[in-house]
């Protein structure tokens, strides 16, 4: 019986990583608007995709 795991979708991780960029980077927006700052858009796509990338890492460890 072959053990190797299958190999994993590419898309997947996209999805992680762009999925992280859009909701977090969309939290930032509306945190911009409500406290009237223009900075808070850069730090939730920063995090969205520092989250991102972390998940894809953690689902790669587990496979």
């Amino acid at each position: 019986m072959n053990d190797t795991p299958p190999p994993q979708d590419p898309w997947v991780a996209f999805g992680r990583v762009a999925g992280g960029v859009i909701f977090y980077g969309g939290a930032g927006f509306l945190l911009d608007r409500w406290w009237d700052t223009s900075f808070m858009v850069a730090i939730g796509v920063v995090v969205g995709a520092a989250l991102g990338i972390y998940t894809v890492f953690m689902a790669q460890r587990e496979s």
